[in-house]
């Protein structure tokens, strides 16, 4: 019996002992399943913030893009620090390549246009152009112009160069070529604007400098780049005021615009004073009114599709009193000009009509008198039809007509135009320096002998 109860007791202790072997590995198995919860919670944490670190980097990159091209209107946005001052730089299509500190006290920005054309010009007589032939034809650069502007201690001074080179001269050398025609041919290169411009305050300004004279239509665009044509009219070859040395007087409001010049001889900039070709007084002035619209269709011939109906006016004169000694070809010696323009655009077609007159041409008892009448039309988003048709009287009537396609193959970037040119009426003028090239294209004295036919590229930047 105690041998069984024995046997009874260890059987028991073993069971016990077993059992509580037992529950110690289930407990030491629950602790290792939950620390090993614990860290793949902490790591699944770790996951979620670096993810949203990464995410949060990625959306300040598409902020920081986004606010460099509102302030620069471009993809391409440097900073850097020269002298304690931040800069900035870069290019936009409507500023070309632009550099000045952050605060904008202090800027500069490069841009321009270069004009490349084929011309083939029939011209039965050509006795004066060397070879002489019925029909003349080759390539040339026919613009190549430069400007740089900018702020000067802050917006309210502005400064502004520009650099022009060309195989013919543009209107603005009428005087000199007056003298002599083949001036027109191999010209140098040439300063245009060069000037600085204070901002008074409430639309007013002060200019000082060689200024594009104020006066025809034509003087309110910047450049031809902005013309219609590609190319100034017949008008404008012959009445253009061009840049006077001297000083001005303007008012930029929102329905006029005015502009006063008082300087050296008129459209003789740059040069340096002469008391034997400078006048004792030249003035010039126009005066633009914007019935409608908005002023920045109005920096353009063309008048482009989704702009809305605008209708300007514009008037000019000019007057210069001059002294005795002064050479009568450049003028005359007291030339006196007005002009008158009115401009329709109809958001996709435009029409122009201008007259001017001037007094005393080119002596005390005559005087010479001309009419243009422009017009345009897309007929595509990117292709405009164009003609106008012109009449002078210099020393001889003169009738003009001009017919072309404008093609944008990157809005105003590159421009395509091709255009002819043909005499509709003429007598042969007395004075050969009263008769120019249809827009510098070469050719005969005769305004019914040059016909001619223009391809040409414009690139701006």
């Amino acid at each position: 019996m105690a041998t069984a109860l024995v046997l009874l007791l260890g059987s028991a202790l073993g069971i016990i002992d077993q059992s509580v072997n037992a529950a110690s590995v289930v407990s030491v198995s629950a602790d290792v399943d939950a620390e090993l919860a614990a860290i793949r919670a902490d790591l699944a944490a770790l996951r979620r913030e670096q993810g949203e670190a990464w995410l949060s980097t990625q959306r300040a990159c598409e902020i920081r893009a986004l606010v460099s091209d509102v302030l620069a209107d471009s993809s391409t946005r440097t900073q850097c620090s020269e002298s304690g001052s931040a800069l900035v730089s870069g290019y936009a299509t409507d500023r070309g390549f632009y550099l000045g500190t952050v605060d904008g006290q202090q800027t500069a920005r490069v841009f321009g246009f270069m004009q490349v054309r084929f011309v083939w010009n029939q011209g039965y007589d050509a006795a004066e152009r060397e070879p002489s032939s019925n029909s003349v034809w080759g390539a040339e650069v026919r613009r190549a112009q430069l400007f740089a502007s900018g702020n000067l201690a802050g917006p309210s001074l502005t400064w502004l160069i520009g650099l022009a080179f060309g195989a013919g001269q543009d209107p603005v050398d009428f005087q000199a070529v007056r003298l002599n025609p083949a001036s027109v041919d191999d010209p140098s290169p040439s300063i245009s604007y060069l000037n600085v411009t204070k901002h008074l305050g409430s639309g007013w300004y002060a200019q000082v400098g060689n200024i594009f004279t104020p006066y025809t239509y034509e003087s309110h665009l910047f450049s031809t780049a902005e013309t219609q044509m590609g190319e100034c009219s017949m008008l404008e070859w012959l009445f253009t005021a061009g840049f006077t040395t001297g000083v001005s007087l303007g008012y930029d409001g929102d329905a006029i615009r005015w502009q006063c010049c008082y300087g050296d001889q008129i459209g003789t900039a740059p040069s340096p004073w002469d008391s034997t070709s400078n006048q004792s007084l030249a003035f010039a002035s126009r005066l633009n009114w914007k019935l409608c619209g908005h002023w920045e269709q109005y920096a353009y011939e063309s008048s482009f599709r989704g702009q809305e109906f605008g209708t300007f006016l514009g008037a000019g004169v000019r007057w210069q009193n001059g002294r005795a000694d002064n050479p009568s070809a450049t003028d005359g010696t007291n030339p006196l000009g007005v002009t008158g323009d009115a401009t329709f655009m109809f958001g996709g077609a435009n029409i122009l009509v201008q007259g001017i007159w001037v007094d005393q041409w080119v002596s005390r008892n005559e005087a010479a008198w001309g009419g243009l009448l422009q017009g345009g039309f897309f007929v595509t988003e990117a292709l405009e039809a164009f003609g106008n048709w012109n009449i002078t009287s210099t020393d001889g009537t003169q009738q003009y007509a001009t017919v072309g396609m404008n093609w944008y193959a990157d809005h105003r970037a590159l421009k395509v135009t091709a255009l002819v040119i043909a005499p509709v009426d003429g007598g042969q003028p007395a004075l050969t320096s009263a008769v120019l090239p249809p827009q510098s294209l070469g050719g005969g004295s005769n305004p019914n002998n040059n016909m001619s036919f223009s391809l040409q590229i414009q690139a701006a930047f």
